[in-house]
């Protein structure tokens, strides 16, 4: 093989890696994208969300009943993802992963759609859902209670 061919190869390479692990701002995915959702199911009561992983905090947002807040990211292709959030209902609080490897199985990986998660914050507890559901819906999972 020639120098020139071998340059060109060596070229080509580097630039698919490059494009390969940089992030850009227009989340195109390379391997699965996930938009995690809230929602607050607790009439005249704002719950402040607060989510972060290792290497972002995403800030405070308070959501109000019937309206929620959503954010996307692109899946590693290794799957180890992780956000957790706090969550402040009046006087009572939740801290629980949002988003991890578990919560990807119960969704399920679709590489070619976004992957949609959704929370339903009510006054009993938090649920998770891969669909958007009435807030009544027994589809609903339940994960856990307020402290």
């Amino acid at each position: 093989m020639s120098i020139f061919v071998t340059k060109k190869l060596f070229s080509v390479f580097i630039i698919l890696t490059c494009l390969l692990i940089t992030p850009t701002q227009s989340r195109y995915c390379y391997y699965y994208e996930f938009t995690v959702n809230f929602y607050d199911g607790v009439q005249d009561s704002p719950i402040d969300v607060h989510v972060k992983s290792k290497d972002d905090d995403l800030g405070h947002h308070t959501i109000t009943y019937d309206h929620g807040w959503p954010f996307g990211f692109c899946e590693q292709f290794f799957e180890r993802t992780l956000f957790w959030g706090d969550f402040t209902l009046g006087s009572q609080f939740a801290h629980f992963n949002v988003f991890d490897k578990e919560i990807a199985n119960i969704i399920g990986w679709n590489i070619s759609a976004n992957n949609m998660v959704h929370w339903l914050l009510k006054q009993d507890g938090y649920y998770l859902s891969k669909e958007l559901l009435p807030y009544d819906d027994p589809g609903w999972m339940f994960r856990g209670h307020w402290q």
